[in-house]
């Protein structure tokens, strides 16, 4: 090893295996696959080659990706080890098929696909008109490492992974959702703009927007998205305008005054999952060139994927589903596929078909963001350690496996606390009941097939009949479900809002967040109706109860 060729250079006079030629050059991989391989599928080890080829797959053949705690790199590989001033970095995975299909279904269904006339199961994805697949690439990336603070090769394969999961160009790991949040505030945002922010979202969101904006300068206009036209007034014409008063019609009616330069999105919203119309939304954002970013924390880009639908980046606070074991802090940001000024193609044609493309924030707008995301990142020094993002990478090996029994017991649960007794609302977008049922049943597309049920997420939450006081026992009583916050997780996880937000919050003090974890759904039933019961019991005087 004194040669300074590094560990791989063992692997040198290696035969290349029969199949890395196919492997290489395949057309892409379901969803499950690509993530049960932890991304880079058929890239692990490219046969012979120099170290640099060879960087991101582990020298002894090992299936697990390496870690690289290093916190700065020799500038060349004399010493032993592999020269990171230049080092390939392989294509992104190409996913081409939705959660959950067998091999049937998958051809039946990539045959149906409008402009498939090759019959075979992959279908036309890659044909130009599709601006959300990306063509094979044979290419790998290559990329120089200084220090560790910009750049970590652990960061490589994890962001690699989330931005194939998006469809997306680009991905940014941070050290917390939070981060991720403060960065796209920096990247966007500067003195005199204004964020348009919803008022029912996830409440640290919120309070950080409304303290950031005040202190820089910036405008923070809440809206709520189920008030029509309150999310258009907000993007458009900010606080001081309550939409037809005192309008310049040529100007202000149809463009609004060109200040919001952020509309931040969450759906469903945390924690009483209300649904935001994206494609009408970023209809509205696309007006005045407004950047649209959309937290997907709850859905995953398992079963929505905000960049499909128009957004520019897409937010996950990765501690949740995405890690899904809650023995990690993170956060993630994943940028749209830049505008092509030469083919005049959108992210997707589909969302935007209705927009003038002209009003579509342009290529060099969204290529300065992202470079601002970095920068905040790297000089703000929230990055996430390597470690940690070997752990994320780790947990999202199992994402399509968690999210589709998550969502499945959510269901069933929801269907039955409908009915209960002591609960006096349940809100889930996956009932019919729900306002915006429809809207989530259009753009939360995870479904193998028509007669499949589509995918609504693994959160719900519930009042309580007996008010406040019936929601804190209840808490106390479950023996299956743990009162704790965060979501997301292996675990199934309740707990009382209110307290945790405080005074200045909308939620309502009989409200009860569940998070659906893996455990029997019947278990979990049984042991939620009784906490339920017998909290009524305790709470309600002997003339109120049964």
């Amino acid at each position: 090893d004194g040669d300074g060729a590094g560990p791989a250079a063992s692997r040198a006079s290696r035969a290349p295996r029969v199949d890395d030629a196919p492997r290489r050059h395949a057309v892409g991989h379901s969803v499950d696959t690509v993530l049960a391989q932890g991304g880079f599928v058929g890239h692990r080890s490219f046969g012979p080659g120099d170290s640099n080829s060879a960087f991101l797959g582990d020298a002894t053949g090992s299936i697990i990706p390496p870690i690289f705690p290093s916190t700065t790199y020799a500038r060349d590989g004399s010493r032993g080890g592999y020269d990171l001033r230049h080092y390939s970095v392989p294509p992104k995975d190409v996913i081409v098929d939705d959660i959950f299909g067998d091999d049937d279904t998958r051809a039946a269904r990539s045959s149906r696909k409008k402009g498939d006339s090759s019959g075979n199961a992959s279908g036309n994805h890659h044909a130009k008109g599709h601006p959300n697949k990306t063509p094979p690439d044979d290419k790998e990336t290559e990329k120089g490492l200084m220090y560790s603070r910009p750049d970590n090769p652990t960061y490589t394969q994890t962001e690699s992974l989330l931005a194939s999961l998006e469809e997306g160009q680009d991905a940014a790991l941070f050290s917390s959702g939070m981060a991720a949040v403060a960065a796209v505030a920096s990247a966007t945002l500067r003195a005199g703009d204004r964020a348009a922010i919803p008022k029912n979202c996830y409440f640290a969101v919120r309070v950080f927007f409304e303290e950031w904006c005040e202190q820089f300068g910036v405008e923070c206009a809440l809206y709520d998205c189920e008030k029509p036209g309150d999310l258009e007034r907000a993007v458009l014409h900010g606080e001081t305008s309550q939409g037809g008063e005192n309008k310049e019609k040529n100007h202000v009616e149809n463009f609004g005054d060109g200040k919001c330069k952020l509309l931040w999105i969450e759906t469903p919203s945390n924690p009483t999952w209300r649904v935001t119309d994206v494609i009408a939304a970023v209809t509205v954002a696309k007006k005045c060139g407004t950047t649209v970013c959309c937290d997907a924390t709850v859905l995953t880009p398992l079963v929505c994927k905000p960049l499909k639908l128009g957004a520019d980046l897409v937010m996950h606070s990765a501690t949740k589903y995405l890690n899904g074991h809650s023995d990690v802090v993170a956060g993630a940001v994943v940028g749209r596929r830049t505008v092509s000024s030469e083919n005049g193609e959108t992210p997707d044609k589909n969302a935007y078909e209705q927009i003038d493309s002209r009003s579509i924030p342009s290529e060099t707008r969204q290529t300065e963001v992202w470079r601002r995301l970095l920068r905040a990142r790297s000089f703000g020094g929230s990055v996430l350690g390597p470690f940690e993002a070997w752990l994320l990478l780790r947990g999202a090996r199992t994402l399509h496996v968690r999210v589709a029994r998550q969502c499945e017991s959510a269901m069933f649960l929801a269907r039955k606390l409908v009915s209960h007794a002591r609960v006096s609302a349940v809100f889930y977008p996956g009932l019919d009941s729900h306002p915006g049922h429809i809207i989530a049943a259009e753009q939360q597309s995870s479904k193998t097939d028509e007669n499949a049920e589509r995918l609504f997420g693994g959160m719900l939450s519930i009042r309580c009949a007996g008010g406040k006081e019936a929601a804190l026992v209840t808490t106390s009583l479950t023996k299956v479900w743990f009162p704790a916050t965060s979501l997301g997780g292996v675990e199934s996880l309740m707990e009382h809002r209110k307290s945790v937000e405080g005074p200045s919050s909308e939620t309502p003090d009989d409200l009860l967040r569940l998070s659906v974890g893996l455990e029997n759904k019947h278990d979990l039933w049984m042991d939620l109706s009784k906490a339920l019961e017998e909290a009524h019991a305790r709470t309600s005087g002997p003339e109120l109860r049964d």
